[in-house]
């Protein structure tokens, strides 16, 4: 099977080598129990403060943890609270370019205080996570490729996430291209696998 151009793309809840999916997406509370032969994508439950124990259990435990997920929580300064979450992930050792890729929930509109966030996000060389169920999804990913930011999709349906990557590639530059869509785009987080193998089947 040739899988471009979405290998990796599903975020999944259950173990599975199908090349569409790219990890275990679970919370941080079950990484006690979860596999050691599977990528993993921790949600954290907390806040900042708890991004340290997720990866110190996965590295004693040895697990292939490639992304965690948190969210800023303070709504009345999302800017401060995106520096806040940079300090805990570079005392928990993420960042830059090598995995866990660190993602970073965003909500709302992208006002100015939110784009400043993503502002800070940027700076520290993480990425985002939109919620494809959320107000002025355009504008939230037209923000995040101002800034060069990968983000990673949650919410909504199968359709709604190959829309999302066509509207990428369109503000990249090429509509047709969902190759350069994927770039930034990540992934979803799928609830079901076998539904959305057959849309994004049908979207190649």
């Amino acid at each position: 099977m040739d899988a471009e151009p979405w290998a990796g793309f599903l975020d999944a809840p259950v173990v599975t080598d199908h090349p569409y999916v790219g990890a275990l997406r679970l919370p941080d509370t079950a990484l006690p129990e979860a596999p050691q032969d599977a990528p993993l994508r921790a949600v954290v439950s907390g806040g900042a403060a708890q991004l340290s124990g997720p990866v110190e259990l996965s590295r004693r435990r040895g697990l292939d943890l490639t992304a965690i997920e948190t969210a800023l929580r303070d709504l009345a300064d999302p800017a401060g609270n995106a520096r806040r979450v940079a300090a805990a992930a570079d005392a928990a050792g993420l960042g830059g370019e090598e995995p866990p890729t660190l993602y970073v929930a965003v909500a709302g509109e992208p006002t100015a205080s939110w784009l400043a966030a993503l502002d800070e996000v940027a700076a520290a060389e993480h990425a985002l996570t939109l919620d494809l169920d959320g107000p002025a999804l355009e504008s939230w990913i037209d923000a995040a490729l101002d800034r060069e930011l990968r983000f990673s999709l949650v919410g909504g349906s199968p359709s709604a996430a190959v829309e999302a990557v066509r509207i990428t590639a369109r503000l990249w530059g090429d509509p047709g291209d969902l190759a350069a869509g994927r770039r930034w785009c990540r992934s979803w987080a799928c609830t079901d696998v076998g539904k959305a193998v057959t849309v994004l089947d049908e979207a190649q």
